[in-house]
């Protein structure tokens, strides 16, 4: 069981020039030709994505025979399937839609011999 804590979400506003000379009071182009200026919008650390609780389990069987053991296994990672975002989107026209989320429920059948 693993529970962490979501990623710290940024609110930027890519501020163009063209955006600048019809909005503002600066009266002339961005210094040192930069073609645009981040504002940011929120405070830093002040939204978060969602939570991410996931379960991991393994079933496994030792099995005997003679001086030879073999381990039988079930692994299923991300057990209840949740899908909550890992990267979300940051800025202005498209914030917080995810970019990518938790890797679907997966399971995995492996077999160890030992002898």
């Amino acid at each position: 069981m693993r529970s962490i804590p979501g990623a710290a979400m940024r609110a930027s506003f890519n501020a163009s020039n063209a955006y600048l000379a019809a909005n503002s009071t600066l009266g002339r182009p961005l210094a040192g030709g930069a073609a645009n200026l981040a504002i940011d919008i929120l405070e830093p650390n002040t939204v978060f994505l969602d939570r991410r609780n996931e379960l991991d389990l393994r079933f496994g069987k030792v099995l005997r025979y003679g001086k030879s053991r073999s381990v039988v296994s079930l692994d299923v990672f991300n057990a209840t399937n949740i899908n909550a975002p890992t990267t979300a989107n940051q800025n202005f026209g498209a914030y917080l839609t995810p970019i990518s989320i938790l890797p679907a429920r997966l399971m995995k059948i492996s077999v160890q011999f030992d002898f």
